[in-house]
């Protein structure tokens, strides 16, 4: 599954817009037919030029709530002429690498007079200084804040991440917790599969701390994104199943206990 990001400007026309990019980056970047290319990288993305949306601020209103995104920024929004989508190419796999690359080029349509970013395959959106600052960055870290939004409540109770598979990983999911406790544990563990990249298996186990609970890695069978195609995994979603206390927990560390 590709990475989309949606990305409101005041442009009225294409010329328009790829006059504003090209003053904006000094021509760093070009956009041919339906592909925008950072020249100085030599990497590529596919950009599609839609018409303004009524329901748009709306949408970023929603999704900004992960961000504490202003209700300024939101009202730029609603003022917007043309809708970019901004997505990675279908043949490139999800990594780490290739959302950077995407979030360089989202800020270079900031640059442009973007008004801001939403992550449709995360539903979390961000106002332009928010983005720029978290995208210049390039850590792991940060990464994880532009293309993750934690947590999300199921119908049944759980709790679950969403936007893993940006970066290439699986989602998380717990159930039966207190929805700070579940937020804090998907956060972490999350946060610990992209900055350490660990190999995990079913029946591995995590635990926070040495003497915080301890909770065994399983295969979630149906992720809860039937309403959202956009948000599927295609890579899958753990749970995190609360087990007895082990002699040993392991302080954000795998074992195959």
């Amino acid at each position: 599954m590709q990475t989309v990001l949606c990305i409101p400007g005041p442009w009225a026309s294409r010329p328009q817009f790829l006059t504003a990019l090209l003053h904006a980056r000094k021509s760093k970047y070009i956009y041919v037919g339906n592909i925008l290319a950072c020249l100085t990288t030599d990497t590529q993305f596919l950009l599609d030029l839609q018409e303004p949306d009524a329901a748009l601020a709306a949408a970023f209103e929603r999704a900004g709530l992960f961000s504490a995104m202003s209700a300024a920024a939101v009202a730029s929004v609603a003022e917007h002429r043309m809708v970019a989508y901004l997505l990675a190419m279908p043949e490139q796999p999800a990594s780490s690498a290739g959302a950077r690359a995407l979030a360089q080029a989202a800020s270079a349509l900031l640059d442009a007079g973007g008004l801001a970013v939403k992550v449709e395959t995360a539903g979390k959106a961000f106002e332009p200084a928010k983005w720029r600052e978290l995208a210049a960055l390039e850590t792991a870290e940060t990464l994880w804040e532009l293309f993750v939004a934690q947590t999300i409540k199921a119908a049944d109770g759980a709790s679950f991440t969403c936007g893993m598979h940006n970066l290439g990983f699986k989602d998380a999911l717990v159930r039966g917790l207190p929805a700070a406790d579940a937020i804090k544990l998907l956060r972490e563990f999350t946060y610990f599969e992209v900055t350490e990249q660990p190999v995990l298996g079913v029946g591995h186990t995590f635990s926070q701390t040495a003497d915080a609970p301890v909770y065994r890695l399983a295969e979630v069978a149906q992720q809860p994104y039937a309403d959202h195609p956009d948000f599927a995994n295609p890579y899958g979603m753990w749970e995190l199943i609360a087990k007895q206390p082990a002699r040993k927990a392991w302080n954000n560390w795998f074992s195959k206990n």
